[in-house]
């Protein structure tokens, strides 16, 4: 909804400095479309700090976004990256800082301490699961590959079992090393490991489903209710 060359946003809870905004608009009149403070230090309890990091850790191995150390939530953007953002990104699912990250533009980076705050927060962990999920899968194609990967193991292991099968039976072997072989249990472990992998690929797969049956509906991602 912003006019200007450039715009930010600002949280409500006290925990983004008010001079790293400063620092943003500083280098924005450099000549730099896009300006990221992130976080040297946080200090949320070692719990959240533990997810937040690792969050921030697979997002960097396994997707095509490369978060700053200690992660980002604001950022400053020149018009042209706004102008995208509004005309090219449905915002359903993922994030604003996911896609200015991802859009290819050079950020500059400024780092800051974030300071401790005594008000509750509302950023719920259920927000945060959801957002973690939303945003991996929308900048990811690991998971479809990891199904591939996993594939392609079984079915070789598969083989390769056929193939002592066969050899035990035509042997009449009833054991390998000392070990006996009865048949029901065989059975029931592979049924029991393949049903496991089939569930986990499909679970995947509707992940990356239901995404795209979300953007298909073309639902706004906010409603405007007055506009000035």
């Amino acid at each position: 909804m912003c006019h200007g060359s450039c715009a930010t946003s600002m949280p409500d809870d006290g925990q983004q400095p008010v001079e790293t905004y400063v620092q943003m608009y500083r280098q924005w009149e450099k000549g730099n479309k896009l300006v990221v403070p992130y976080r040297m230090s946080r200090n949320d309890g070692i719990i959240k700090d533990m997810f937040s990091k690792t969050y921030y850790k697979l997002m960097n191995a396994f997707s095509v976004v490369n978060y700053p150390p200690g992660g980002c939530d604001v950022f400053l953007a020149d018009r042209e990256l706004i102008d995208i953002l509004v005309e090219r990104i449905h915002p359903i699912n993922t994030s604003s800082t996911v896609e200015v990250l991802r859009l290819g533009f050079d950020p500059v980076f400024i780092p800051f301490h974030r300071p401790k705050v005594k008000t509750k927060s509302r950023w719920t962990f259920r927000k945060k699961l959801k957002q973690a999920t939303d945003s991996f899968f929308t900048s990811s194609n690991f998971p479809i590959k990891l199904i591939s990967y996993l594939g392609g193991i079984t079915s070789l292991f598969s083989g390769l079992l056929i193939i002592l099968t066969i050899i035990f039976k035509l042997l009449e072997l009833d054991s390998f090393a000392g070990i006996s072989i009865p048949g029901w249990t065989t059975t029931v472990i592979l049924i029991s490991m393949f049903s496991g992998l089939i569930l986990l690929s499909l679970g995947i797969i509707a992940e990356y489903i239901w995404r795209i049956y979300e953007e298909v509906k073309d639902r706004p991602g906010y409603i405007i209710k007055k506009k000035k």
